[in-house]
């Protein structure tokens, strides 16, 4: 007469698994090449020296992929793109620099924005209000 109430304890595990993520994150930060102190970035720059570097990369077809910016801080951006435009757009800001001497560094890059936050360091705030 007992079986039934040693079933109802069992507890079961589900897991889920988000095979193809849409989007790819980077974070990405200022190299200056001269020896100056690193400026900080704004949106409109950091998206100027992305569309450059896409420019010079793919062309116009490049300046078409979608880019969102997520985040500026000091001299670091957090860029979001489409999954499948991921390696262009890494390619890109690899090989640009501009004819001053500024280019782009890939600090981190994942499909998961927390993961590419995480690798930023202590520092790594991305949704706080503090200075």
């Amino acid at each position: 007469m007992t079986t039934g109430i040693a079933n109802k304890h069992e507890s079961t595990t589900t897991a889920f698994t988000l095979r193809n993520p849409p989007y790819a994150y980077f974070h990405l930060s200022l190299r200056l090449l001269s020896p100056q102190a690193s400026p900080d970035l704004d949106d409109i720059t950091a998206r100027s020296y992305l569309t450059a570097a896409l420019q010079q990369y793919l062309g116009l077809t490049g300046t078409a992929i979608p880019i969102d910016i997520l985040k500026t801080e000091g001299a670091s951006v957090c860029i979001r793109v489409p999954r499948d435009d991921e390696g262009a757009v890494a390619a890109a800001v690899s090989q640009w620099a501009s004819p001053k001497g500024v280019s782009l560094r890939i600090d981190a890059r994942g499909s998961w924005l927390g993961g590419v936050i995480a690798r930023g360091g202590r520092d790594a705030k991305l949704w706080t209000l503090e200075p």
